[in-house]
């Protein structure tokens, strides 16, 4: 490996482990945020629940009254006198009724009566309930709510669901910025008697069933709770905490008629604070585990640096013994080689003995060319020598020097050459390819009996194929096999000497030839190749860009 490699792969290798520490840091960053978020939303939730129940337990309370109240009168609405002057001593010795009306069943006005000068406050009360004179269906038809016409000053609220019965109910609406409540009902002459409340009175009765200003009940201390009427005006607050003039309320809630034009808001400091996100311990929590997976880091790329320096070691020591061996190597096959052509044909012992010798040393030969080739390409260094020759030469002449050793093994070969154009090839890359495949075939589908190798030029495109009929390649395995060192491991590879380079040599080779080596994908690819009857082989497709070479 050169410099430049090793340095290139090393910042690799750090920027990778620096993600694997910043990656997990980052999403731990995260989640911590989010769990914290999501911890201040259900405090915020639960908060603004207790703080709504605790209003709505106050808005109970105020309807309560009102509705004490509406049982009072319909208790005693047989007592007060109708006629003038047992009306005004009534209301003189009640001191929660301000005025009182009285309409016939003919729909006139009986009290305040009609034919008399009346006194200052019971000529206001008629003005201002002048609609109710006008139109006194007004006190028990929805359609009323409103302001009336041809009165600016005042203001009408609902009804009561109650006044669809015709029978009693209550009336709310605002005069001169003052909310007023009658509370009327139907007597058994179907007259519509009705009790104006004294505005004063019930607002102290209402303020009465409230907790007191700056109370020390645990409530009223942590939270603020204000009465709002109509116009946005506090009308009571109670509870010892002082809200900002924007702070966004803890809850709201509009209250039932008669006061439906009024609500009750709670604020509390819960919820500016909220569930505060610990930022010291989490940054903190992240710094350690940060360090810590930086030491973890750090140690890794140390040792990774160190085992790489070790590999690159071995790479040159092999690389070298490799040198060294391929020049006695190839003596051992010369001589061989001229020693089987001196004997005499009747010497068949010594020339099959001699046979094994070349046909070993040719396997060793190819070993080392794999080692070379792979020391090679690992440093960039390989380049094509482009010569004019015959693809099915080469093909021809691989296949020869493979014979003694496939004919050992009883494994036919089918050849078809259609490739006899001289093009432009590197006929040293291409028998190194085709070694290592036929060597494939030999070492691992000899069961297939049979080899098929083929050859076709389709303009500057040239064609191989080797198939053979053993176990072939498991689907799980297909994309793996062009791995460097990778070998299948089952029986089919077990005790079967190789180094698992050999088609990750061939494959570079080829692309380095302007093609491609590929498996090809079988009709029905086996999940097995060790099962009994799996046979259906493997096929390689070697594709080359081979231009013509002229003759």
């Amino acid at each position: 490996m050169s410099i430049i490699g090793n340095i290139t792969l090393q910042k690799k290798i750090a920027f990778g482990l620096l993600l694997i520490v910043l990656l997990p840091v980052g999403l731990l960053g995260w989640f911590g945020v989010r769990m914290a978020h999501n911890e201040q939303k259900v405090i915020e939730h639960q908060l603004q629940t207790l703080s709504m129940a605790q209003l709505e337990n106050i808005g109970d309370a105020i309807q309560a009254h009102f509705q004490a109240e509406q049982k009072r009168f319909l208790e005693s609405a047989t007592q007060p006198a109708t006629d003038t002057e047992g009306l005004r001593a009534y209301l003189r010795s009640s001191p929660q009724v301000r005025h009182a009306l009285v309409i016939g069943a003919d729909g006139k006005r009986v009290f305040p009566p009609m034919e008399e000068i009346l006194p200052d406050s019971e000529r206001q009360f008629v003005e201002r309930t002048a609609a109710i004179w006008e139109n006194p269906a007004i006190l028990s038809h929805s359609s009323a709510v409103g302001a009336l016409p041809a009165q600016p000053a005042r203001k009408f609220s609902s009804v009561s669901p109650d006044a669809e019965q015709n029978r009693y109910g209550w009336y709310a609406w605002h005069w001169n910025a003052q909310l007023h409540h009658i509370f009327w009902w139907r007597d058994s002459a179907d007259r519509l008697i009705g009790m104006e409340l004294l505005p004063v009175r019930m607002m102290a009765d209402i303020v009465s069933l409230l907790p007191a200003t700056g109370s020390d009940d645990d409530k009223a201390a942590s939270a603020s709770i204000r009465l709002i009427n109509a116009n946005g005006q506090i009308v009571y607050q109670w509870g010892r905490y002082q809200p900002d003039q924007n702070e966004q309320k803890l809850s709201m809630l509009p209250l039932s008629h008669p006061l439906g034009s009024w609500r009750l808001e709670s604020y509390g400091p819960a919820f500016k604070a909220g569930a505060a996100i610990n930022w010291f311990g989490m940054v903190l929590g992240i710094f350690v585990i940060a360090l810590a997976s930086g030491g973890l880091a750090t140690y890794l790329y140390r040792e990774h640096t160190r085992e790489m320096r070790v590999a690159e070691q071995r790479v040159n020591f092999v690389n070298q013994v490799s040198h060294e061996l391929k020049t006695p190597l190839t003596n051992i096959r010369m001589y061989a080689e001229l020693l089987e052509d001196e004997l005499a044909d009747e010497d068949d012992k010594q020339r099959k003995y001699l046979s094994v010798i070349t046909g070993e040393s040719q396997r060793l030969s190819r070993l080392i060319g794999n080692v070379l080739r792979f020391a090679s390409a690992d440093k960039g260094r390989l380049a094509l020598h482009l010569q004019p020759g015959r693809v099915d030469d080469v093909v021809v002449r691989c296949i020869e020097a493979f014979m003694p050793a496939l004919k050992a093994k009883a494994i036919e070969v089918r050849l078809t050459c259609n490739a006899s154009a001289r093009v432009l090839l590197d006929a040293e890359v291409l028998e190194q390819i085709l070694n290592n495949l036929i060597s494939n075939v030999e070492k691992y589908a000899a069961s297939g009996a049979m080899m098929e190798v083929s050859s076709v030029q389709q303009g500057s495109i040239t064609t191989i194929t080797v198939r053979d009929f053993g176990p072939g390649i498991a689907r799980r395995e297909q994309d793996r096999i062009f791995q460097p060192f990778y070998r299948i491991s089952s029986r089919l590879t077990d005790g079967v000497a190789g180094t698992g380079i050999g088609l990750g040599i061939a494959r570079e080779l080829v692309r380095l030839h302007g093609g491609d080596l590929t498996l090809e994908a079988s009709e029905n690819p086996v999940e097995d190749p060790t099962k009994e009857g799996a046979g259906r082989g493997a096929c390689f497709k070697v594709s080359l860009l081979t231009e013509p070479a002229g003759e």
